[in-house]
């Protein structure tokens, strides 16, 4: 059920059936000049679509978290940096109340790099208090056969500038794209290398995007997640 459509006595009423928190978090961030600044989260609420369409039943599917940790990017124009202990904590908060209408899991839908740490421990924290918790990073979970598809990853590179073509075609302007390859930093980078790795904000191959791989891309990690959750369900029941 989406959450911010329903109203108290529905809430109520649904709430002994449904278990299940689905809840999209992003950023708004520059991702090159052909991209949207809300890749990271647009992608996230698609994904949130499609469980509250497959799951229906069982699902809380709540607004989405627009906000997080930008730092390395945090100089282009358009991109909102939020402090780490203060994005962590604050997704904390929004989940711990969740809990308390009978919550047993837990999706956090993520589309952004820089928001894997914190949500990682938002993820121990609510554990902790007995609840199941899955942290969802799609371009990470299924990389392998994400690479099958779009074989450049990046940053707005080939996988996310076609996700957004199948997603929003409008808010892509291919003729800007271009082709940076680069070898993606691993763990925290110090912002002010940012510029210096992401010249135009993006990385990887964009100018091979295409809405048809977005559309396969769509469907490869929808199926994934749905599969994952119900066998969430059946590993806690």
């Amino acid at each position: 059920m989406r959450l911010a459509h329903v109203h108290m006595k529905q809430f109520e009423e649904y709430r002994p059936y449904i278990d299940t928190l689905i809840l999209p978090i992003g950023t708004i961030e520059a991702h090159g000049p052909h991209a949207p600044l809300g890749t990271d989260l647009l992608i996230p609420k698609r994904l949130a679509d499609h469980l509250e369409r497959q799951l229906s039943g069982r699902v809380w599917t709540a607004p989405e978290i627009p906000y997080g940790s930008c730092r390395m990017l945090s100089d282009f124009p358009g991109t909102i940096d939020v402090p780490a202990s203060v994005f962590t904590d604050y997704v904390y908060a929004v989940v711990a109340s969740f809990a308390r209408w009978g919550l047993k899991h837990v999706v956090l839908l993520n589309g952004h790099g820089g928001n894997i740490e914190g949500l990682q421990e938002v993820a121990t924290r609510l554990t902790e208090q007995g609840l199941t918790v899955k942290v969802s990073n799609y371009w990470q979970d299924y990389a392998e056969r994400i690479a099958q598809i779009t074989p450049g990853g990046g940053h707005a590179g080939e996988d996310e500038t076609s996700l957004m073509l199948a997603i929003d075609p409008q808010s892509v302007d291919l003729s800007l794209a271009g082709r940076h390859v680069i070898e993606e930093p691993q763990g925290e980078v110090d912002a002010a290398k940012g510029k210096e790795l992401y010249p135009q904000a993006f990385s990887g191959d964009a100018q091979a995007a295409s809405e048809e791989k977005g559309e396969k891309l769509l469907d490869l990690i929808g199926r994934a997640l749905v599969e994952e959750i119900t066998a969430m369900w059946s590993a806690n029941s």
